[in-house]
């Protein structure tokens, strides 16, 4: 088992911050802050074209072609992998700052530029090798701190369940991203000879990084109860993103008579990464059980996240499709679940928990609208207001910015061992 500083940073040495923890923090709420300005963009433009509401205009014409692309390139990896690894993984690892910090602050630079391009330009091709680019910087700096607090660790404690959830993502992406940048430039150069590849090219990674990093979230909230074992669930961890990571890319880069081949493996490995989930949500279950845990605000989103995944999974087996649907729903869950928990039970500051169990609530109902018969257009509106009760609940959280109450941030004080 690889190992590492368990013990987190105590809330009174982030009193007094370092240049490197201040830039830490700043860097991780810009990936933060672009994540939400995706959803944001993408969410807006399908609730309006859901209800009827979008303008007929040229921006409006270039955001609704954008949108595969911002709700798959700039909600998941910038919040999930990039948000989370930097605001989050020191204090994980039991270290001060990420190693890399400027390499740290190019890569958000380099999305952000992306980003921009990709609401703007007709043309996305470059936008998406630029978005290659910084997911790559990204990655490689939270794959050093990962081994550089492994080389540093003094102590053999085992790593917990989000940083296998953080260290396996960015290896995805670290793995998945050239294929993606070099499919993209081969349209680009040869685009006689080459198909046209967009942001659904990379919509099995990106599934595959829901499932890791959304699973690790989660089962760090069963961790902090104490009654989730960390071995079994860093060996399906890392079997999923293993069969995950070879099945894309060979039914990537088959041609020809091997295309049909291709296809079948890339099924069948997704059949077993939604498998290993289901096996992983049982024994995410099976500790809360144990624990009698009250439903605090992230076991909400935690609960949520399982529940849709697992409901994806069925579709999965009976039509033959849904299970990526359901995997990007799973992505807001996650996002949501993982800031809650970021905010309140690990670093320990104030929230609203009304709004934030009325952002749940919303979200909740919506997702049921989604996938009823002509309740579509409903869901949309609910997940509009969901995300404005979101916006509203961050913004309160980080002006008051104080300590939360015993008894409000801790997960483990609302149950008893059974």
């Amino acid at each position: 088992m690889i190992s590492a500083h368990s013990q987190p940073i105590p809330q009174s040495a982030t009193v007094g911050k370092t240049p490197s923890q201040r830039q830490d923090s700043a860097v991780g709420t810009a990936y933060l802050l672009l994540a939400a300005l995706a959803a944001l963009v993408g969410g807006g433009v399908s609730v309006l074209a859901g209800l009827g509401m979008l303008p007929a205009t040229d921006l409006c014409g270039r955001l609704t072609q954008a949108h595969p692309a911002l709700m798959l390139l700039y909600v998941v990896v910038p919040a999930l992998v990039s948000g989370f690894g930097t605001l989050w993984l020191p204090r994980a690892l039991g270290r001060e700052h990420m190693v890399l910090g400027r390499l740290n602050l190019a890569g958000v630079a380099v999305l952000a530029l992306s980003f921009l391009l990709t609401c703007t330009l007709a043309d996305a091709r470059f936008a998406h090798v630029l978005w290659s680019v910084g997911a790559l910087m990204s990655a490689m700096v939270l794959l050093a701190t990962i081994f550089d607090s492994c080389a540093d660790s003094r102590t053999q404690a085992s790593f917990s369940p989000f940083v296998w959830g953080e260290m396996l993502s960015a290896t995805v992406v670290l793995l998945c991203t050239p294929v993606f940048a070099a499919a993209v430039l081969r349209t680009w150069l040869w685009p006689a000879i080459s198909p046209v590849v967009g942001a659904e090219y990379f919509a099995g990674p990106v599934g595959l990084i829901v499932l890791l990093a959304g699973f690790g979230i989660v089962f760090e909230m069963a961790a902090r109860i104490g009654q989730v074992q960390t071995r079994p669930v860093a060996y399906i961890m890392a079997t999923t993103a293993a069969i995950g990571v070879v099945a894309w890319a060979k039914s990537s880069l088959a041609h020809g008579s091997d295309s049909q081949n291709a296809l079948l493996i890339g099924n069948v490995g997704l059949a077993l990464c939604s498998l290993s989930a289901v096996c992983l949500a049982g024994l995410w279950l099976a500790g809360t059980w144990r624990a009698r845990v009250s439903l605090h605000t992230p076991l909400l989103w935690g609960m949520g996240f399982l529940a849709v995944v697992a409901g994806g999974w069925v579709v999965q087996l009976v039509q033959g499709t849904g299970l990526h649907p359901a995997l990007q729903l799973g992505a807001l869950y996650a996002v949501c679940g993982g800031f809650y928990l970021w905010r309140g039970e690990a670093c320990g500051f104030w929230y609203p928990q009304s709004l934030a169990k009325l952002h749940f609530a919303l979200t909740a109902a919506a997702t049921l609208c989604v996938f009823g018969s002509g309740m579509q257009v409903l869901g949309c509106a609910l997940f509009g207001v969901a995300a404005v009760v979101f916006v509203l609940a961050a913004a309160i959280s980080f002006q008051r910015a104080i300590p939360a109450p015993d008894g409000i941030a801790g997960i483990a004080e609302s149950g008893t061992a059974g």
